[in-house]
């Protein structure tokens, strides 16, 4: 009965080994378990973390050259403003305008009519701003010519050798017939005839002003629309030259 008893109770110890055996095993299993997923994730957020930070550095590399390309581009652009900015201020400086562009292209067409330079920048350098003319004007009328009709006083002489005559265009009857007069509302051309054949031509609507130089005089001449129908006043007076 007493041995009985014994075996009992050494079974139950072994039992209960067996089942602390079991439990530590399992315990240990989920340890290790828990450790090598400890460990897997570990390495996983460490690969993560190295791929992110990889990818920061190409990033920030990126952000780098784009920068130094935009630094670049923006030295570019700087130096193309000046540039810009300088040939405008060489075309503001070298193209005349205004008045100076017409007294440019009115010395390019004297030049090429056979001027010497010379002779050109003598009257440049000797030119002032104040003008010495002569106190008195003269002041003649002649009957302006037209397409279809000229009268005996057609022109006038003024300086005794200086011949200022001219065309208009004829005025129109109601009817679209012409008169032998010449409309003051048209363009009308003048013109000034120098001894040897010289001409001076004006074309526009009156009142129309020009000059010719003879010599070291100038002579200007207005021609306006004169009092009498079909005729037309010119005033001209002498001054010194240049």
């Amino acid at each position: 009965m007493s041995l009985g008893l014994r075996d009992a109770r050494r079974a139950e110890r072994r039992r209960r080994r067996r089942r602390a055996v079991t439990v530590l095993l399992v315990l240990g299993g989920l340890v290790l378990l828990g450790a090598l997923a400890y460990e897997s994730g570990s390495r996983l957020a460490e690969l993560e973390t190295d791929a992110l930070r990889a990818e920061i550095d190409q990033q920030r590399r990126v952000i780098a050259t784009l920068q130094q390309q935009l630094a670049q581009t923006e030295a570019l652009r700087q130096q193309a403003d000046a540039r810009v900015r300088e040939w405008e201020e060489r075309y503001a400086r070298d193209v005349p305008t205004g008045a100076a562009r017409a007294l440019f292209a009115k010395v390019q067409e004297r030049l090429e009519e056979g001027l010497a330079p010379d002779r050109l920048a003598l009257v440049l350098n000797n030119a002032t701003a104040g003008t010495k003319c002569d106190a008195g004007q003269e002041t003649r009328r002649f009957q302006l010519p037209t397409p279809t009709g000229r009268g005996a006083q057609s022109s006038v002489s003024f300086a005794g050798a200086i011949v200022v005559t001219g065309e208009g265009q004829s005025a129109r009857a109601p009817d679209g017939a012409p008169h032998a007069w010449f409309d003051p509302a048209q363009p009308v051309t003048i013109v000034a005839i120098q001894p040897g054949g010289a001409r001076t031509e004006t074309t526009g609507t009156l009142p129309l002003t020009f000059s010719v130089v003879r010599g070291t005089s100038e002579h200007r001449f207005l021609v306006t629309e004169s009092d009498l129908r079909g005729f037309v006043s010119v005033t001209a007076e002498r001054c010194d030259y240049p």
